[in-house]
Protein backbone atom coordinates (compact mmCIF):
# COMPACT_ATOMS: atom_id res chain seq x y z
CA UNK A 1 0.00 0.00 0.00
CA UNK A 2 1.14 3.54 -0.89
CA UNK A 3 2.68 5.45 2.03
CA UNK A 4 0.87 8.53 2.70
CA UNK A 5 3.00 11.07 0.89
CA UNK A 6 3.11 8.70 -1.79
CA UNK A 7 0.16 8.50 -4.49
CA UNK A 8 -1.45 7.01 -7.68
CA UNK A 9 -3.10 9.84 -9.51
CA UNK A 10 -4.94 9.49 -13.44
CA UNK A 11 -5.99 12.14 -15.06
CA UNK A 12 -8.32 11.92 -17.80
CA UNK A 13 -8.84 14.48 -20.79
CA UNK A 14 -11.98 16.00 -21.90
CA UNK A 15 -14.70 12.98 -22.07
CA UNK A 16 -17.06 14.88 -24.53
CA UNK A 17 -19.86 13.85 -22.13
CA UNK A 18 -19.54 10.14 -22.40
CA UNK A 19 -19.50 9.72 -18.47
CA UNK A 20 -20.70 6.64 -18.76
CA UNK A 21 -17.87 4.97 -20.52
CA UNK A 22 -15.03 6.93 -18.66
CA UNK A 23 -16.60 6.05 -15.04
CA UNK A 24 -16.33 2.18 -16.60
CA UNK A 25 -13.06 2.58 -17.48
CA UNK A 26 -11.95 4.17 -14.32
CA UNK A 27 -13.15 1.32 -12.08
CA UNK A 28 -11.74 -0.95 -14.02
CA UNK A 29 -8.38 0.13 -13.89
CA UNK A 30 -8.56 1.30 -10.04
CA UNK A 31 -9.39 -2.36 -9.65
CA UNK A 32 -5.56 -3.00 -11.25
CA UNK A 33 -3.78 -0.54 -9.92
CA UNK A 34 -5.33 1.38 -6.70
CA UNK A 35 -5.33 4.93 -7.77
CA UNK A 36 -6.11 7.74 -5.23
CA UNK A 37 -8.08 9.27 -6.67
CA UNK A 38 -9.28 10.35 -10.68
CA UNK A 39 -9.27 13.97 -12.37
CA UNK A 40 -11.55 14.48 -15.51
CA UNK A 41 -10.52 17.57 -17.43
CA UNK A 42 -13.60 19.18 -19.60
CA UNK A 43 -16.71 18.08 -20.17
CA UNK A 44 -17.64 15.02 -18.45
CA UNK A 45 -21.89 15.64 -19.64
CA UNK A 46 -23.23 16.17 -23.04
CA UNK A 47 -24.35 19.47 -23.18
CA UNK A 48 -28.21 20.12 -21.79
CA UNK A 49 -29.30 21.35 -25.29
CA UNK A 50 -28.38 18.38 -26.84
CA UNK A 51 -29.34 15.76 -24.43
CA UNK A 52 -30.53 12.48 -25.72
CA UNK A 53 -32.99 10.19 -23.96
CA UNK A 54 -30.25 7.87 -23.49
CA UNK A 55 -28.37 10.72 -21.73
CA UNK A 56 -30.71 11.10 -19.65
CA UNK A 57 -31.65 7.88 -18.71
CA UNK A 58 -27.85 7.54 -18.01
CA UNK A 59 -28.31 10.70 -16.07
CA UNK A 60 -30.58 9.43 -13.86
CA UNK A 61 -29.29 5.97 -13.43
CA UNK A 62 -25.99 7.60 -12.01
CA UNK A 63 -27.97 9.78 -9.39
CA UNK A 64 -29.51 6.81 -8.69
CA UNK A 65 -26.31 5.34 -7.59
CA UNK A 66 -26.40 2.50 -10.29
CA UNK A 67 -23.66 3.68 -12.38
CA UNK A 68 -20.36 2.36 -10.30
CA UNK A 69 -17.49 5.07 -9.77
CA UNK A 70 -15.33 2.93 -7.67
CA UNK A 71 -12.41 5.81 -6.36
CA UNK A 72 -12.64 9.43 -5.93
CA UNK A 73 -12.99 10.92 -8.78
CA UNK A 74 -13.04 14.91 -9.33
CA UNK A 75 -14.47 16.63 -12.58
CA UNK A 76 -14.06 20.72 -13.44
CA UNK A 77 -16.61 22.50 -15.59
CA UNK A 78 -15.78 22.53 -19.32
CA UNK A 79 -16.91 24.36 -22.24
CA UNK A 80 -20.89 24.29 -21.96
CA UNK A 81 -23.13 24.50 -18.70
CA UNK A 82 -23.88 21.27 -17.07
CA UNK A 83 -27.57 19.41 -17.50
CA UNK A 84 -29.98 20.78 -15.11
CA UNK A 85 -30.50 17.75 -13.28
CA UNK A 86 -26.50 17.64 -12.43
CA UNK A 87 -26.24 20.86 -11.52
CA UNK A 88 -28.93 20.61 -9.13
CA UNK A 89 -27.23 17.68 -7.28
CA UNK A 90 -24.13 20.13 -7.20
CA UNK A 91 -26.20 22.71 -5.76
CA UNK A 92 -27.82 20.67 -3.41
CA UNK A 93 -25.13 18.61 -2.41
CA UNK A 94 -22.20 20.67 -2.23
CA UNK A 95 -20.58 19.35 -5.07
CA UNK A 96 -21.25 15.70 -4.70
CA UNK A 97 -22.71 14.13 -7.57
CA UNK A 98 -22.78 10.93 -6.04
CA UNK A 99 -20.96 8.54 -4.09
CA UNK A 100 -16.75 9.45 -4.90
CA UNK A 101 -18.03 11.84 -7.60
CA UNK A 102 -17.51 15.53 -7.12
CA UNK A 103 -17.09 18.09 -8.64
CA UNK A 104 -14.34 20.32 -8.33
CA UNK A 105 -15.80 24.04 -9.12
CA UNK A 106 -15.03 26.77 -11.17
CA UNK A 107 -12.57 28.54 -9.22
CA UNK A 108 -11.61 26.44 -6.52
CA UNK A 109 -9.29 25.22 -4.34
CA UNK A 110 -9.41 21.08 -2.55
CA UNK A 111 -7.10 19.39 -0.26
CA UNK A 112 -8.22 15.65 -0.58
CA UNK A 113 -8.24 13.71 2.50
CA UNK A 114 -4.48 12.16 1.71
CA UNK A 115 -3.21 15.88 1.90
CA UNK A 116 -3.09 16.50 -2.51
CA UNK A 117 -3.38 20.62 -3.21
CA UNK A 118 -5.70 21.26 -5.71
CA UNK A 119 -6.18 23.95 -7.71
CA UNK A 120 -8.81 24.14 -10.80
CA UNK A 121 -9.91 27.28 -13.01
CA UNK A 122 -12.52 25.66 -15.37
CA UNK A 123 -14.24 27.50 -18.41
CA UNK A 124 -12.95 29.74 -20.56
CA UNK A 125 -11.62 33.29 -19.82
CA UNK A 126 -14.02 35.98 -20.83
CA UNK A 127 -11.89 39.53 -20.91
CA UNK A 128 -15.57 41.46 -20.82
CA UNK A 129 -16.88 40.13 -17.79
CA UNK A 130 -15.70 42.11 -14.76
CA UNK A 131 -15.87 41.23 -11.02
CA UNK A 132 -15.57 37.73 -9.47
CA UNK A 133 -18.25 35.18 -10.93
CA UNK A 134 -21.27 34.59 -8.35
CA UNK A 135 -21.71 31.60 -9.47
CA UNK A 136 -20.55 28.13 -11.14
CA UNK A 137 -22.75 26.99 -13.80
CA UNK A 138 -21.82 29.35 -16.64
CA UNK A 139 -18.73 28.40 -18.31
CA UNK A 140 -16.81 31.41 -18.30
CA UNK A 141 -14.44 32.99 -15.72
CA UNK A 142 -12.74 36.50 -15.44
CA UNK A 143 -9.58 37.92 -14.82
CA UNK A 144 -10.40 38.25 -11.13
CA UNK A 145 -11.45 34.94 -11.47
CA UNK A 146 -7.64 33.42 -12.04
CA UNK A 147 -6.45 36.06 -9.88
CA UNK A 148 -8.66 35.39 -7.09
CA UNK A 149 -6.85 31.44 -6.60
CA UNK A 150 -3.45 33.49 -6.27
CA UNK A 151 -4.72 33.32 -2.74
CA UNK A 152 -3.98 29.13 -2.28
CA UNK A 153 -0.50 30.62 -2.88
CA UNK A 154 0.63 26.77 -3.52
CA UNK A 155 -0.38 23.37 -5.31
CA UNK A 156 0.48 19.97 -5.78
CA UNK A 157 -1.81 19.54 -9.31
CA UNK A 158 -3.00 23.02 -10.73
CA UNK A 159 -5.91 21.86 -13.57
CA UNK A 160 -7.36 24.78 -15.97
CA UNK A 161 -9.59 24.19 -19.13
CA UNK A 162 -7.01 26.76 -21.37
CA UNK A 163 -3.26 26.87 -21.83
CA UNK A 164 -0.99 29.19 -20.31
CA UNK A 165 0.36 31.49 -22.96
CA UNK A 166 3.78 30.82 -23.78
CA UNK A 167 4.35 27.39 -22.28
CA UNK A 168 6.10 25.91 -25.46
CA UNK A 169 8.60 28.49 -25.07
CA UNK A 170 12.37 26.57 -24.70
CA UNK A 171 10.81 23.61 -25.23
CA UNK A 172 12.19 21.21 -27.62
CA UNK A 173 9.11 18.76 -27.36
CA UNK A 174 6.80 19.71 -30.80
CA UNK A 175 3.40 20.14 -29.98
CA UNK A 176 0.75 17.90 -32.23
CA UNK A 177 -1.37 19.83 -34.87
CA UNK A 178 -4.33 18.78 -32.94
CA UNK A 179 -3.55 20.48 -30.27
CA UNK A 180 -2.48 24.00 -32.06
CA UNK A 181 -5.71 25.65 -31.41
CA UNK A 182 -5.81 25.03 -27.99
CA UNK A 183 -1.93 26.32 -27.35
CA UNK A 184 -3.15 29.26 -28.98
CA UNK A 185 -5.74 29.62 -27.12
CA UNK A 186 -3.94 30.41 -23.88
CA UNK A 187 -3.71 33.23 -21.86
CA UNK A 188 -2.06 35.57 -19.54
CA UNK A 189 -4.38 34.97 -16.68
CA UNK A 190 -3.63 31.03 -16.42
CA UNK A 191 0.39 31.95 -17.21
CA UNK A 192 0.18 34.58 -14.37
CA UNK A 193 -1.72 31.45 -11.50
CA UNK A 194 0.96 29.21 -12.77
CA UNK A 195 3.75 31.19 -11.81
CA UNK A 196 2.54 32.53 -8.62
CA UNK A 197 1.14 28.68 -7.79
CA UNK A 198 4.29 27.00 -9.21
CA UNK A 199 2.81 23.18 -8.75
CA UNK A 200 3.95 20.14 -9.12
CA UNK A 201 1.84 19.53 -12.38
CA UNK A 202 -0.04 21.64 -14.35
CA UNK A 203 -3.05 20.14 -16.83
CA UNK A 204 -5.39 21.43 -19.38
CA UNK A 205 -6.87 20.12 -22.11
CA UNK A 206 -5.15 18.98 -25.22
CA UNK A 207 -7.97 19.39 -27.61
CA UNK A 208 -7.07 16.36 -30.31
CA UNK A 209 -3.48 15.82 -29.13
CA UNK A 210 -1.06 15.02 -26.53
CA UNK A 211 1.53 17.07 -25.14
CA UNK A 212 4.01 16.78 -22.61
CA UNK A 213 6.61 19.54 -21.64
CA UNK A 214 9.76 19.15 -20.34
CA UNK A 215 9.83 19.63 -16.79
CA UNK A 216 10.76 23.47 -16.01
CA UNK A 217 12.07 25.61 -13.06
CA UNK A 218 9.86 28.65 -11.90
CA UNK A 219 11.26 31.90 -11.31
CA UNK A 220 12.99 32.51 -7.67
CA UNK A 221 10.48 35.27 -5.93
CA UNK A 222 11.84 38.13 -3.95
CA UNK A 223 9.25 37.50 -1.02
CA UNK A 224 10.83 33.84 -0.80
CA UNK A 225 14.02 35.03 0.96
CA UNK A 226 17.87 34.67 0.15
CA UNK A 227 17.65 30.94 0.80
CA UNK A 228 14.69 30.15 -1.82
CA UNK A 229 15.34 27.26 -4.04
CA UNK A 230 13.16 27.49 -7.57
CA UNK A 231 10.25 24.83 -7.99
CA UNK A 232 9.73 22.30 -10.91
CA UNK A 233 6.79 22.51 -12.33
CA UNK A 234 5.52 19.68 -15.53
CA UNK A 235 2.88 20.83 -17.82
CA UNK A 236 1.00 18.27 -19.70
CA UNK A 237 -2.22 18.61 -22.07
CA UNK A 238 -3.76 15.41 -21.95
CA UNK A 239 -5.79 14.30 -25.49
CA UNK A 240 -9.33 14.25 -25.52
CA UNK A 241 -11.44 11.20 -25.22
CA UNK A 242 -11.82 9.20 -29.05
CA UNK A 243 -9.68 11.39 -30.71
CA UNK A 244 -9.08 10.92 -34.08
CA UNK A 245 -5.62 10.55 -33.52
CA UNK A 246 -5.78 8.29 -30.77
CA UNK A 247 -2.85 10.18 -28.79
CA UNK A 248 -2.54 9.92 -25.46
CA UNK A 249 -6.71 10.57 -23.55
CA UNK A 250 -5.69 9.19 -19.97
CA UNK A 251 -2.16 9.46 -18.20
CA UNK A 252 -1.21 8.07 -14.76
CA UNK A 253 1.43 8.99 -12.50
CA UNK A 254 2.98 8.60 -8.98
CA UNK A 255 2.98 11.88 -7.30
CA UNK A 256 5.31 11.48 -3.88
CA UNK A 257 4.70 14.17 -1.54
CA UNK A 258 7.85 13.23 0.18
CA UNK A 259 9.62 14.26 -2.22
CA UNK A 260 10.49 17.98 -2.56
CA UNK A 261 9.73 20.01 -5.68
CA UNK A 262 13.34 21.68 -5.99
CA UNK A 263 14.28 18.70 -7.38
CA UNK A 264 15.26 19.01 -11.23
CA UNK A 265 15.46 16.42 -13.30
CA UNK A 266 18.02 16.05 -16.14
CA UNK A 267 15.60 17.75 -19.40
CA UNK A 268 14.34 20.40 -17.11
CA UNK A 269 14.49 23.48 -18.73
CA UNK A 270 14.31 27.09 -17.43
CA UNK A 271 11.03 29.09 -16.99
CA UNK A 272 8.97 29.51 -20.34
CA UNK A 273 7.74 32.67 -18.79
CA UNK A 274 8.60 36.34 -18.98
CA UNK A 275 9.17 37.10 -15.15
CA UNK A 276 6.06 38.40 -13.09
CA UNK A 277 6.29 42.11 -12.87
CA UNK A 278 8.16 43.58 -10.14
CA UNK A 279 6.55 45.85 -7.41
CA UNK A 280 7.56 49.33 -6.20
CA UNK A 281 9.33 49.03 -3.39
CA UNK A 282 6.96 50.49 -0.32
CA UNK A 283 8.27 53.17 2.17
CA UNK A 284 10.40 52.50 4.91
CA UNK A 285 8.72 51.87 7.23
CA UNK A 286 5.96 49.57 5.66
CA UNK A 287 7.23 46.57 7.73
CA UNK A 288 6.23 48.24 10.77
CA UNK A 289 2.53 48.86 8.78
CA UNK A 290 2.23 44.98 7.99
CA UNK A 291 3.34 43.95 11.04
CA UNK A 292 7.43 43.11 10.20
CA UNK A 293 9.18 43.05 13.91
CA UNK A 294 12.44 44.38 11.62
CA UNK A 295 11.54 48.40 12.47
CA UNK A 296 10.45 47.85 16.15
CA UNK A 297 11.30 51.71 17.44
CA UNK A 298 11.97 50.57 20.71
CA UNK A 299 8.80 48.47 22.03
CA UNK A 300 9.87 47.13 25.61
CA UNK A 301 12.81 49.80 26.06
CA UNK A 302 13.35 53.72 27.25
CA UNK A 303 14.54 55.56 24.55
CA UNK A 304 16.66 57.85 27.08
CA UNK A 305 18.68 54.07 27.84
CA UNK A 306 19.39 53.53 24.17
CA UNK A 307 23.41 54.13 23.45
CA UNK A 308 23.97 56.89 21.34
CA UNK A 309 24.73 54.99 18.18
CA UNK A 310 21.88 53.15 18.30
CA UNK A 311 21.72 53.38 14.26
CA UNK A 312 18.07 52.70 14.61
CA UNK A 313 15.98 56.01 13.29
CA UNK A 314 13.74 57.57 15.16
CA UNK A 315 9.59 56.67 14.61
CA UNK A 316 8.43 58.76 11.16
CA UNK A 317 6.75 61.96 11.04
CA UNK A 318 3.26 62.17 9.24
CA UNK A 319 5.22 62.98 5.81
CA UNK A 320 7.01 59.91 6.20
CA UNK A 321 4.15 57.32 7.85
CA UNK A 322 2.52 55.05 5.67
CA UNK A 323 -0.49 55.57 7.50
CA UNK A 324 -0.85 59.68 6.98
CA UNK A 325 -2.72 60.84 4.15
CA UNK A 326 -0.14 63.97 4.37
CA UNK A 327 2.40 61.64 2.91
CA UNK A 328 3.20 62.08 -0.79
CA UNK A 329 3.73 58.44 -1.58
CA UNK A 330 0.59 57.06 0.25
CA UNK A 331 -0.91 54.51 -1.73
CA UNK A 332 -3.79 55.84 -2.97
CA UNK A 333 -4.97 53.02 -4.46
CA UNK A 334 -6.00 50.96 -1.36
CA UNK A 335 -8.36 53.70 0.41
CA UNK A 336 -11.88 52.76 -0.23
CA UNK A 337 -13.48 55.42 2.43
CA UNK A 338 -12.68 58.69 3.97
CA UNK A 339 -14.47 60.05 6.98
CA UNK A 340 -14.14 63.06 9.39
CA UNK A 341 -11.61 61.67 11.64
CA UNK A 342 -10.83 57.73 10.13
CA UNK A 343 -10.53 56.17 6.82
CA UNK A 344 -10.40 52.80 5.15
CA UNK A 345 -8.02 50.59 3.15
CA UNK A 346 -7.66 47.41 2.11
CA UNK A 347 -4.87 44.94 3.60
CA UNK A 348 -1.86 44.68 1.47
CA UNK A 349 -1.59 40.43 1.09
CA UNK A 350 -4.64 39.68 2.24
CA UNK A 351 -5.07 37.03 4.81
CA UNK A 352 -8.79 36.25 3.58
CA UNK A 353 -9.96 35.22 0.12
CA UNK A 354 -13.36 34.11 -1.58
CA UNK A 355 -11.50 30.93 -1.52
CA UNK A 356 -12.17 31.07 2.56
CA UNK A 357 -15.24 32.91 2.73
CA UNK A 358 -17.22 31.96 -0.06
CA UNK A 359 -20.15 34.69 0.42
CA UNK A 360 -17.24 37.18 0.22
CA UNK A 361 -16.39 37.60 -3.47
CA UNK A 362 -13.15 39.99 -2.85
CA UNK A 363 -10.50 39.24 0.07
CA UNK A 364 -12.58 41.96 2.42
CA UNK A 365 -9.50 42.64 5.01
CA UNK A 366 -9.45 45.99 5.85
CA UNK A 367 -7.68 48.25 7.72
CA UNK A 368 -9.61 51.25 10.09
CA UNK A 369 -7.34 54.13 10.15
CA UNK A 370 -7.57 57.49 12.55
CA UNK A 371 -6.29 60.81 10.67
CA UNK A 372 -4.59 61.58 13.50
CA UNK A 373 -0.85 60.80 13.73
CA UNK A 374 -0.33 59.11 17.04
CA UNK A 375 1.54 56.04 18.70
CA UNK A 376 -1.75 55.19 20.31
CA UNK A 377 -5.76 56.27 20.06
CA UNK A 378 -5.34 56.74 23.84
CA UNK A 379 -2.46 59.11 23.98
CA UNK A 380 -4.43 61.82 21.83
CA UNK A 381 -4.21 64.82 24.71
CA UNK A 382 -7.83 65.94 22.99
CA UNK A 383 -10.46 64.46 24.73
CA UNK A 384 -12.68 65.80 22.00
CA UNK A 385 -10.84 64.27 19.15
CA UNK A 386 -10.41 61.10 20.73
CA UNK A 387 -13.73 60.68 21.78
CA UNK A 388 -14.77 61.50 17.81
CA UNK A 389 -12.07 59.50 16.36
CA UNK A 390 -12.53 56.69 18.23
CA UNK A 391 -16.40 57.07 17.96
CA UNK A 392 -15.70 57.29 14.40
CA UNK A 393 -13.47 53.98 14.14
CA UNK A 394 -16.15 52.47 15.73
CA UNK A 395 -18.61 53.20 13.22
CA UNK A 396 -16.80 51.79 10.73
CA UNK A 397 -16.25 48.96 12.25
CA UNK A 398 -19.84 48.30 12.63
CA UNK A 399 -20.39 49.27 9.02
CA UNK A 400 -18.40 46.64 8.07
CA UNK A 401 -19.62 44.28 10.24
CA UNK A 402 -23.15 45.07 8.31
CA UNK A 403 -21.62 44.47 5.06
CA UNK A 404 -20.53 41.25 5.77
CA UNK A 405 -23.62 40.31 8.10
CA UNK A 406 -25.68 40.84 5.16
CA UNK A 407 -23.25 37.97 2.82
CA UNK A 408 -23.68 35.68 5.86
CA UNK A 409 -20.54 36.14 7.65
CA UNK A 410 -19.25 37.94 10.63
CA UNK A 411 -16.10 39.75 11.66
CA UNK A 412 -12.97 39.37 13.85
CA UNK A 413 -11.20 42.71 14.64
CA UNK A 414 -7.97 43.10 16.09
CA UNK A 415 -5.47 45.98 17.39
CA UNK A 416 -1.71 46.26 18.71
CA UNK A 417 -1.82 49.04 21.64
CA UNK A 418 1.74 49.69 22.36
CA UNK A 419 3.36 53.12 23.49
CA UNK A 420 5.96 53.41 21.37
CA UNK A 421 4.09 52.81 18.35
CA UNK A 422 3.91 55.12 15.43
CA UNK A 423 0.55 55.12 13.76
CA UNK A 424 -2.44 53.06 15.26
CA UNK A 425 -4.77 50.80 12.80
CA UNK A 426 -7.73 48.12 13.60
CA UNK A 427 -7.55 44.92 11.20
CA UNK A 428 -11.29 43.89 10.00
CA UNK A 429 -11.40 40.38 8.19
CA UNK A 430 -14.45 38.92 7.13
CA UNK A 431 -15.07 35.20 8.71
CA UNK A 432 -17.70 32.15 7.80
CA UNK A 433 -20.12 31.45 10.27
CA UNK A 434 -18.59 27.96 10.12
CA UNK A 435 -15.24 29.03 11.77
CA UNK A 436 -16.81 32.04 14.46
CA UNK A 437 -17.43 29.57 17.08
CA UNK A 438 -14.13 28.09 17.22
CA UNK A 439 -12.57 31.89 17.35
CA UNK A 440 -12.77 32.65 20.74
CA UNK A 441 -11.42 29.22 21.84
CA UNK A 442 -8.43 29.86 19.35
CA UNK A 443 -7.20 33.18 20.59
CA UNK A 444 -7.59 31.74 24.26
CA UNK A 445 -5.29 28.65 23.73
CA UNK A 446 -2.66 30.65 21.83
CA UNK A 447 -2.45 33.60 23.89
CA UNK A 448 -1.27 30.93 26.24
CA UNK A 449 1.80 30.54 24.31
CA UNK A 450 2.52 33.83 23.58
CA UNK A 451 4.55 34.95 26.83
CA UNK A 452 4.38 38.66 26.04
CA UNK A 453 0.53 38.13 26.60
CA UNK A 454 -1.32 38.23 29.91
CA UNK A 455 -4.55 36.01 30.19
CA UNK A 456 -7.38 37.07 27.81
CA UNK A 457 -10.05 38.80 29.41
CA UNK A 458 -13.65 39.81 28.10
CA UNK A 459 -14.75 43.28 28.74
CA UNK A 460 -17.78 45.82 27.48
CA UNK A 461 -16.77 46.64 23.96
CA UNK A 462 -16.63 50.44 24.51
CA UNK A 463 -14.64 50.10 27.54
CA UNK A 464 -11.25 52.05 27.87
CA UNK A 465 -8.22 50.54 27.97
CA UNK A 466 -4.70 51.87 29.21
CA UNK A 467 -0.90 50.72 28.98
CA UNK A 468 0.01 48.47 26.21
CA UNK A 469 -2.87 45.99 25.39
CA UNK A 470 -4.28 43.45 22.71
CA UNK A 471 -7.45 43.48 21.45
CA UNK A 472 -9.96 41.63 19.83
CA UNK A 473 -13.63 42.03 18.60
CA UNK A 474 -15.36 38.82 17.74
CA UNK A 475 -19.16 39.80 15.92
CA UNK A 476 -21.55 37.57 14.75
CA UNK A 477 -23.62 37.93 11.13
CA UNK A 478 -26.24 39.26 13.65
CA UNK A 479 -24.19 41.98 14.92
CA UNK A 480 -23.64 40.52 18.22
CA UNK A 481 -19.77 41.16 19.83
CA UNK A 482 -18.05 39.99 22.03
CA UNK A 483 -15.20 42.03 22.66
CA UNK A 484 -11.66 40.81 24.38
CA UNK A 485 -8.73 42.08 25.91
CA UNK A 486 -4.79 40.83 26.74
CA UNK A 487 -2.41 42.50 28.55
CA UNK A 488 1.25 43.31 26.89
CA UNK A 489 4.02 42.20 29.26
CA UNK A 490 6.92 44.95 29.55
CA UNK A 491 10.28 44.41 28.23
CA UNK A 492 8.82 41.22 26.07
CA UNK A 493 8.79 41.09 22.60
CA UNK A 494 5.47 40.65 21.14
CA UNK A 495 4.55 39.32 17.95
CA UNK A 496 3.11 41.32 15.84
CA UNK A 497 1.70 38.65 13.81
CA UNK A 498 -0.57 37.39 16.41
CA UNK A 499 -4.18 38.25 15.22
CA UNK A 500 -2.99 36.83 11.87
CA UNK A 501 -1.66 33.63 12.75
CA UNK A 502 -4.74 33.19 15.15
CA UNK A 503 -6.77 33.25 12.25
CA UNK A 504 -4.69 31.49 9.82
CA UNK A 505 -5.01 29.11 12.01
CA UNK A 506 -8.42 28.72 12.36
CA UNK A 507 -9.02 29.28 8.21
CA UNK A 508 -6.16 26.25 7.93
CA UNK A 509 -4.32 28.94 5.84
CA UNK A 510 -1.42 28.85 7.97
CA UNK A 511 0.66 29.55 4.78
CA UNK A 512 -0.66 33.68 4.92
CA UNK A 513 0.49 34.22 8.22
CA UNK A 514 2.81 36.88 6.88
CA UNK A 515 1.53 39.33 4.31
CA UNK A 516 4.46 39.39 2.28
CA UNK A 517 3.46 35.31 1.44
CA UNK A 518 -0.07 36.59 -0.11
CA UNK A 519 1.34 39.90 -2.01
CA UNK A 520 -0.61 41.44 -4.88
CA UNK A 521 0.79 43.38 -7.90
CA UNK A 522 -0.54 46.49 -7.67
CA UNK A 523 -3.49 45.95 -10.41
CA UNK A 524 -4.89 43.32 -8.14
CA UNK A 525 -5.31 45.45 -5.12
CA UNK A 526 -6.27 48.15 -7.09
CA UNK A 527 -9.27 45.56 -8.29
CA UNK A 528 -9.87 44.22 -4.68
CA UNK A 529 -9.98 47.65 -3.12
CA UNK A 530 -12.83 48.44 -5.89
CA UNK A 531 -14.27 45.34 -5.27
CA UNK A 532 -14.97 46.12 -1.35
CA UNK A 533 -15.74 49.53 -2.47
CA UNK A 534 -18.49 49.05 -4.68
CA UNK A 535 -20.35 46.25 -1.97
CA UNK A 536 -19.47 49.08 0.69
CA UNK A 537 -21.04 52.35 -0.93
CA UNK A 538 -24.81 51.40 0.73
CA UNK A 539 -23.19 51.29 4.09
CA UNK A 540 -20.74 53.63 3.91
CA UNK A 541 -21.89 56.77 6.12
CA UNK A 542 -19.20 58.94 4.35
CA UNK A 543 -21.05 59.32 1.09
CA UNK A 544 -24.00 61.00 3.22
CA UNK A 545 -22.14 63.78 4.91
Amino acid sequence: MASSKQHSVIVVGNPGGAFPAILSKLSTLHKKNSFSFAIVIGNLFPSPESLSDTENDSIASLLRGNIEVALPVYFTLGTHPFPDSIQDKIDRDAGEVCENLFFLGKRATLTTSDGVKIVALGGRLDASLSGASKESKFPFYSEQDASILHGANSADLLITGEWPEGVATGSKVSIADESREMQKGGNRAVQKLSQTLRPRYHFVSGGGGFYEREPYRNEVREKDGVNATELVTRFIAVADYGNAAKAKWMYAFKLDLSQPATIVPPNCTSSPYRPLQKRAPLPSQANFFWGDQSNDHGHGHHRSKRPRHDPRPPPPGPENCFFCLSNPNIQKHLITSIGSTAYLTTAKGPLTTPLVNAEVPFPGHILVIPLEHTPTLQGIPDEETFESTVGEMERYRRAIGKLYGSLGCGTVTFEVVRRMGIHPHWQVVPVGKQYLKRMKSTFEEMAKEEEALGPIEEREAAEREEGDFFRIWIEDEEGETTSLVAKLKERVRFDLQFGRKVLAKVFGLEDRMNWKDCAQEADEEARDAEAFKKAFKEFDFSLEE
